[in-house]
């Protein structure tokens, strides 16, 4: 069920109980795709997961807020304070990353610092095992499998394209040095803050895998041609077969976590990207 449909009081209320200590009084709610969200002022943020899957996912990105807080990154990150399961849903509270988002700024006033942090990311030393495989939020392993079965009753069209990218996806996966990425990187996950210094917050995503994982939506925002000028060659190329996957890989989130609107919905993003020829830039549309 998507977010806006779930009525998150019962969860809202129980944690006030659970964490007194917390700015409650200053809270302002919001929804995102897969958690409910609490802005305390200016000190903390909770999160709150009704999926089905929300104890797993919880446990996941708290391990993952921990490992990348201790990454000695300069960018600026949230830290972890506290989880607490509700039996139907799941919290995690984090330390408040100072800033705003600015999604409508244009590319020449923000590539420097995106390649900044993009290569903040990469020098970070972690170990891939202290954090989930690529794609664990969609499936990881199984995602290609998750595919062909939310793809099953689409268009033949449909169904052989997918089953052609997440083909090219697992082939791309193989001989690249893995770095560490954000895994959903993009203006829509940056606080500026204001001396105009960016911070990140939203690292579900987040593992050690090929850096082209944080190229691939920022083509999406920004377009092709703007991207290649930031990142090598080889790094561009796969970032656009990863960006024509992105919808597949939100569907099979969507459909772990029992969110059929969301999957839905990113099906028919993935169909109207293949019927517009769009799935690799968004500047190719027929």
């Amino acid at each position: 069920m998507s977010t806006l449909e779930q009525d998150a009081s019962s969860a809202w209320s129980a944690l006030r109980n659970v964490w007194p200590d917390l700015a409650w009084a200053n809270s302002v709610n919001k929804h995102g795709a897969f958690h409910h969200v609490a802005v305390l002022g200016s000190t903390s943020v909770v999160r709150v997961s009704f999926a089905g899957n929300h104890q797993e996912l919880t446990a996941r990105n708290s391990t993952t807020v921990r490992v990348i807080s201790d990454a000695g990154l300069t960018t600026r990150v949230p830290h972890l304070l506290r989880v607490h399961t509700g039996g139907t849903w799941s919290a995690m509270a984090c330390t408040y990353v100072e800033g705003a988002h600015d999604t409508d700024r244009p590319w020449d006033d923000v590539k420097d610092h995106v390649a900044a942090v993009l290569d903040d990311l990469r020098s970070a030393r972690i170990p891939p095992s202290s954090l989930p495989p690529v794609r664990a939020w969609c499936g990881a392993a199984s995602w290609p499998d998750l595919v062909e079965r939310i793809t099953a009753e689409s268009t033949t069209a449909v169904k052989d394209a997918a089953r052609g990218i997440v083909r090219e996806v697992i082939n791309l996966d193989e001989p690249v040095v893995p770095s560490l990425v954000h895994g959903d990187f993009g203006p829509h996950i940056i606080l500026w803050d204001t001396s105009g210094r960016p911070g990140l917050i939203d690292f579900d995503n987040a593992c050690v895998a090929d850096p082209a994982v944080d190229v691939a939506p920022l083509i999406g925002f920004y377009g092709a041609a703007n991207v290649q000028d930031i990142v090598d060659a080889d790094v561009f190329s796969r970032a656009k077969v990863l960006r024509a996957s992105l919808p597949l890989q939100v569907a099979a989130a969507a459909a772990l976590g029992g969110d059929s609107a969301l999957r839905d919905h990113a099906l028919s993003n993935f169909a109207r990207r293949l019927e517009a020829g769009s799935l690799y830039d968004p500047a190719a549309a027929a």
